[in-house]
């Protein structure tokens, strides 16, 4: 039931709630970081401002996403990403906390260059 919980929650960052600023100021832990696919470090704002302004982003594919259960409120989604003409495959991680407000909200995120992938 988590898996498939937080495979939802991820995969709304993939596709059109992606530049909600509300849905992202809501998901997004106030403590939030990232580590891009390109290895720049991010912050929250820095984050909800750069998907807001995106323009045709191109569709993510995901697969593969396994669990690791941390407790009853921290959990680890690691999956991969690709784009659908195959190009610019990312493995990434997402970390994620149940809040006091009874929402899974993400703390942490980062995507890698899988190795060999085609950019």
């Amino acid at each position: 039931m988590l898996l498939e919980k937080l495979t939802s929650l991820e995969c709304t960052l993939h596709g059109a709630k992606r530049n909600d600023r509300k849905w992202l100021e809501q998901i997004l832990h106030p403590e939030f970081t990232e580590i891009t696919r390109s290895g720049l470090r991010v912050n929250r704002q820095e984050t909800i401002d750069s998907l807001t302004a995106e323009e045709g982003a191109p569709a993510i594919l995901s697969s593969d996403f396994r669990l690791i259960s941390i407790r009853d409120d921290f959990a680890i989604l690691h999956y991969r990403t690709i784009h659908p003409e195959g190009t610019r495959a990312s493995l990434r991680t997402s970390c994620w906390e149940y809040s006091d407000s009874r929402h899974w909200r993400l703390v942490f995120h980062q995507g890698t260059p899988e190795a060999g992938s085609l950019e």
